[in-house]
């Protein structure tokens, strides 16, 4: 996945749960009834999803490179 692909991922995945907790608190606000059962809307999987996604993993770099050709590691005992 290209460095790209990966931000357009994490905006549509931000974008998505922050538009679940906007909608959840507007049902909130015109039904006060629903607002003990806010379960229904699984806040807390939703929350647990932002936390994850803002956790965005960065790409690695490589420890060790060579410019062509395998590398054979030896251990030397003394």
């Amino acid at each position: 996945m290209t460095a790209r692909e990966q931000l357009i991922a994490y905006l549509a995945t931000l974008g998505t749960l922050a538009l679940v907790i906007i909608a959840a608190l507007i049902v909130a606000a015109l039904a006060p009834g629903v607002m003990g059962k806010m379960e229904v809307f699984g806040l807390g999987t939703v929350t647990g999803g932002l936390i994850g996604v803002l956790r965005i993993p960065t790409a690695r770099t490589p420890v060790a490179s060579t410019d062509s050709g395998d590398v054979n590691v030896s251990q030397e005992t003394k």
